[in-house]
């Protein structure tokens, strides 16, 4: 059996060792194995690491990590697209293929989803192992830095997709994360007049730096808004969770909210909001969940260096500082952080 070096969680402090684990094997006749280059660190890699719980189970012993770019090392003797050498990326959510909901077109929700990183051993290693189906193309001609996005673009772009904006309208984003600043950009694009809407001043000075204006979040958002535009948001676009209550307030008469970010409406969180408006304002409220058939326009966006990624990048790190990164993460600290692994493994 051949064995690699790979990251492993060892409790939720969390703690990360390195250390050597057998390496994916060809096992389906379209397996494709590749060598990881760098990955990068997601917000649900942080939550798996760092608290116990997970409806996925006890997450200590797993290698995760699900955003990367790699080198295709072995094929399965069905796979026709790819060879060694090539630069791939991939989506990390194996599909059945036959359940009701793949069959209906929505793969993203599976019913037998594996999901690389979390059910099955993720990029947080040495090599990794995926199909030819969920393998996508990479340009080699593109920084690796910025290759690594495509998984959390395509998320991105699998909600964009649900909206539809026009030049000229108004547009809420909130969070300025990598996603919200992926959001934002991508709405920029589309001719829209974007805010953002995010508390921390790390995230501000990027997002500024970006050219985008920035509002803290406070009582009075609609009224900034209304003061700035002459009207209220034709497209809010949660990239930050639970802001569903305010983006009702800050949209125009039949506008759309996009949830991306988990909008959960508990009672711990207090009364719920009054949500006569969706009614009263003719509003539509739409949910985006993962990637569904996302991957390649993400890439086509990426290669045509149509997104500025260079500021939302903060540290690039060793895969044997994985721990260090998670935490630069929890702190608010890290925003994009650049796991070196073929780098660093040299080393080790």
């Amino acid at each position: 059996m051949q064995m690699m070096k790979a990251a492993v969680l060892k409790d939720y402090s969390p703690r990360f060792e390195i250390e050597e684990v057998p390496k994916p094997v060809i096992t389906e006749p379209d397996d494709v194995i590749a060598k990881v280059l760098v990955a990068s660190i997601c917000g649900t890699d942080v939550s798996l690491s760092t608290k116990p719980g997970s409806s996925y189970g006890d997450m200590v012993g797993r290698i995760l990590g699900h955003e990367f770019v790699a080198e295709v090392t072995e094929v399965g003797p069905a796979v026709k697209n790819y060879k060694p050498g090539d630069r791939i990326v991939a989506n990390p959510n194996s599909y059945c293929g036959v359940c009701p909901a793949c069959r209906a077109g929505y793969r993203n929700h599976c019913q037998n989803m594996k999901l690389m990183g979390i059910t099955v051993p993720g990029a947080f290693a040495e090599y990794i192992k995926t199909s030819e189906f969920l393998a996508f193309p990479m340009s080699k001609e593109t920084p690796l830095e910025h290759a690594v996005f495509a998984e959390p673009l395509s998320c991105a772009e699998n909600g964009f997709s649900r909206i539809d904006i026009h030049p000229g309208e108004t547009v809420v984003v909130f969070g300025c994360g990598p996603i919200g600043l992926m959001f934002a950009q991508l709405a920029r694009k589309s001719g829209g007049r974007v805010v953002c809407v995010e508390p921390k001043d790390g995230r501000i000075a990027i997002a500024e730096k970006l050219g985008f204006t920035v509002i803290k979040p406070c009582p009075d958002l609609k009224d900034k808004l209304i003061a700035l535009w002459g009207r209220r948001a034709n497209f809010c676009i949660d990239a930050a969770g639970r802001q569903l209550p305010v983006a009702i307030d800050c949209s125009e008469f039949r506008a759309t909210i996009l949830c991306f970010a988990t909008s959960r409406l508990p009672e711990t969180d207090g009364p719920l909001p009054n949500l006569g408006p969706i009614q009263g304002k003719e509003l539509t409220i739409k949910g985006s969940f993962i990637i569904n058939d996302s991957m390649p326009k993400a890439i086509t966006v990426i290669e045509n260096e149509c997104i500025d990624f260079d500021p939302i990048i903060t540290h690039h790190i060793g895969l044997d500082e994985l721990t260090k990164g998670i935490n630069l993460m929890r702190s608010g600290e890290g925003m994009e952080i650049i796991v070196d692994v073929e780098k660093s493994l040299k080393t080790l």
